[in-house]
């Protein structure tokens, strides 16, 4: 489908990255294949629960120790990168494979600190670091503009995922978002959160969750009518202030498309608009 506006676009360049230049991004992150992620605070190791996909270092310092040939002083130090396999497992040289589901950081850092007081040396200093969060999908569906599994981090909240869902439809209920986790459906009040930014109305997200947007009373016996998986595209060109392409979202007339590229310009002619057909009618 096209709206359009006695055809008239815009022409804008967007400008090229210069070319040769050196990525911006530190050698530390481009190496370890990651970037620094935002954070509210800093990442508790008492309460991070881990999970397949993190990224950890491990850094076993042995102590000195002489060198039986040539009667040098050394230093023992086993440093390793390590991911969480998608078991749950993590492999440690020397150490062989530990599980970690439902381990804290700081619980591992005990674990691993105890086998290395038990193996190599029983003044062993060990540190843990969480390199780089795992990243998981979660299913939002119901009242949502693009229902299906999205992907978080264990430090996105329940807003978030519904921004990432492409919003709410507009005949989603006004005041209800429900959270179903490990068997158990929870309401959700986000004005709360908005109002007054308490956050336990704005829960973080887990592994297993699913976000469910209720349609509104009226609305809630044709739920299925706003519903469909052929993700076909609008056009809007013309005199609006942001032509683009927008995804086609059941239930929304040419006036809500015309609305999401920015209205109708000064200068256009609503009585021209035009709906012009995938057939070309």
């Amino acid at each position: 489908v096209q709206i359009v506006f006695l055809f008239g676009q815009t022409n804008q360049q967007m400008p090229l990255p210069p070319t040769g230049a050196e990525p911006q991004t530190p050698i530390l992150y481009r190496e370890y294949d990651t970037v620094p992620l935002a954070l509210e605070q800093p990442i508790d190791p008492e309460n991070y629960v881990l999970g397949p996909g993190d990224r950890l270092r491990i850094n076993i310092s042995g102590g000195v120790f002489e060198e039986p040939i040539t009667g040098e002083w050394s230093l023992e130090n086993i440093d390793n990168y390590i991911l969480v396999d998608p078991t749950g497992n993590l492999i440690i040289p020397r150490f062989g494979s530990l599980n970690v589901l439902g381990m804290t950081l700081a619980d591992l850092q005990n674990e691993v600190s105890r086998r290395a007081r038990d193996q190599i040396y029983e003044e062993a200093q060990v540190a843990v670091n969480l390199i780089r969060v795992r990243t998981f999908r979660i299913l939002t569906y119901g009242a949502v503009n693009q229902p299906g599994f999205i992907t978080v981090t264990p430090v996105t909240r329940l807003f978030d995922c519904l921004r990432y869902a492409k919003g709410v439809h507009k005949y989603a209920h006004s005041d209800l978002v429900y959270l179903n986790r490990d068997g158990e459906r929870t309401p959700i009040d986000l004005k709360t959160f908005l109002a007054e930014g308490d956050l336990q109305s704005n829960p973080v997200v887990r592994e297993g969750d699913r976000i469910y947007v209720p349609f509104n009373d009226e609305m809630a016996t044709q739920a299925r009518v706003f519903t469909e998986y052929n993700n076909n595209e609008v056009i809007v060109t013309g005199f609006v202030r942001s032509p683009r392409r927008l995804t086609h979202i059941p239930g929304y007339s040419a006036r809500d498309y015309i609305a999401m590229a920015g209205g109708i310009l000064d200068i256009g002619n609503e009585s021209g608009c035009r709906i012009i057909r995938a057939d070309g009618s």
